[in-house]
């Protein structure tokens, strides 16, 4: 997958229209959504989970959007393209490539911001 984890320039433009000074708070919002859907996803079983998984990926459609979180942003919005297709099925990939890409971006934003 040749999108960016971190796209900078979307930070860069977030900045701009609100402020320098208010990134970091967002982004410490958004990095504790993240601990949250990562705690939740990897708690809850079968139906719940899948449930869970819709409204995640319905939300970070756009927060992950807006904090240039390109790759999870896509994944976001190909499982919820499957969530209204009634595509999603307990024993899919989906949750585990949702674990991982919040795994990996939350590490990724992380380290960046250090």
């Amino acid at each position: 997958m040749s999108t960016d984890v971190l796209n900078q320039q979307k930070i860069e433009e977030l900045s701009a229209e609100i402020g320098r000074d208010n990134v970091p708070v967002l982004l410490d919002i958004f990095l504790g959504e993240m601990d949250t859907y990562i705690s939740n996803l990897s708690t809850l079983v079968g139906t719940e989970q899948l449930v869970y998984l819709k409204e995640i990926s319905h939300a970070l459609k756009s927060s992950a959007a807006s904090f240039g979180a390109d790759r999870l942003c896509e994944l976001a919005i190909a499982i919820d393209k499957q969530a209204k297709a009634n595509q999603l099925v307990e024993q899919g990939s989906e949750v585990g490539e949702m674990l991982d890409l919040l795994h990996v971006t939350r590490d990724t934003y992380r380290s960046w911001t250090k």
